[in-house]
């Protein structure tokens, strides 16, 4: 299992770090428990971000390979610097959207 570190977008908070099985588990584990984003649907890949239709919302979360870097933080604070500054383009592996309902 490895370590990913998940950044929301639209805030640039530190959503999540810790094991995953993949980048689109790490976004579920990131959402699974906060309850101010709602519903969502399934997460999708989305490298060129969410549709433009105004009727939708969307939470878009940016996923990156910190294993080796960090050790899995429960209850990481959202703007933990360690953890920022681990999260880089270097690791970045994925952007994945979930509609908000």
């Amino acid at each position: 299992m490895r370590t990913y570190g998940v950044i929301c977008d639209a805030t640039g908070f530190i959503a999540f770090v810790g094991h995953a099985t993949s980048p689109e588990d790490a976004c579920i584990q990131a959402s699974k428990d906060q309850g101010a984003w709602g519903a969502l649907g399934p997460f999708t890949r989305s490298p060129l971000g969410p549709s433009h239709d105004e009727e939708l919302t969307w939470i878009e979360l940016s996923v990156y390979d910190v294993t080796g870097l960090l050790d899995p933080i429960p209850n990481v604070d959202i703007e933990d610097e360690k953890a920022m500054a681990a999260m880089t383009e270097n690791n970045h592996i994925d952007q994945f959207i979930a509609r908000q309902y």
